[in-house]
């Protein structure tokens, strides 16, 4: 029985990185991301005005996130579109993630909720999409982490090709030091575009650039 056990837990790990192997070999370029957005575009375009997030910035999202799979499911639990904990959506109001029109409607208000608590630096907001809250305020900035540096860059590139606008990508350059027991640990040393998304607070970001808030 154990035996058992062990073997349905292997298959179900193994399909879930299947998934998720499915998504980041999900096309990114604009035509692509559009068309498999087309089925949902519907509660793209309500929620993205509803939250007032760019419609083109929950498309990205949802592409790098799990390429339109509204079954996807990680290795860490997240799940539907714009693979939501479930922690996350509970907090976000959401019932069943893998309906697809909650599970928008519950990731657009998350990113909205970051942009704002963010003062809305979209390099920040996008991050902790990824890593969480908490490890932002820990780096106060993007957290050099492999997986999240990588993120933020594919998130913006496709938003880029989307949108039409070409905001910077941040350059982050992450190098060992030795900690005060001797152990390697990693700094991360960001290096933003002049003049970022938010810099200035929310209302004066809005204002500098409505693009990246409504589309």
């Amino acid at each position: 029985m154990k035996r058992l056990n062990s073997a349905i837990f292997v298959s179900l790990l193994g399909f879930a990185f299947m998934q998720t192997a499915q998504a980041s070999g999900c096309g990114t370029n604009a035509n692509a991301v559009n068309k498999r957005a087309e089925a949902h575009q519907e509660s793209i375009q309500k929620y993205s005005e509803k939250y007032g997030v760019s419609a083109d910035m929950v498309k990205a999202v949802i592409a790098v996130e799990s390429c339109y799979n509204s079954t996807a499911v990680s290795p860490k639990g997240a799940q539907g579109l714009m693979q939501l904990i479930p922690a996350t959506a509970e907090r976000f109001g959401v019932d069943d993630a893998f309906n697809t029109s909650q599970n928008i409607h519950g990731g657009t208000r998350y990113l909205s909720w970051l942009m704002k608590r963010y003062d809305g630096d979209l390099y920040k907001a996008v991050a902790a999409y990824n890593a969480g809250e908490g490890a932002v305020d820990k780096y106060k900035g993007i957290p050099p982490y492999n997986e999240t540096q990588h993120y933020v860059r594919k998130v913006l590139a496709v938003y880029n090709g989307l949108s039409g606008q070409a905001i910077a990508l941040p350059v982050v350059n992450t190098t060992p030091r030795k900690g005060s027991n001797g152990a390697t640990t990693a700094t991360a040393k960001q290096v933003f575009p002049a003049g970022k998304p938010g810099r200035s607070g929310w209302q004066a970001a809005k204002a500098k650039a409505p693009h990246l808030f409504k589309h």
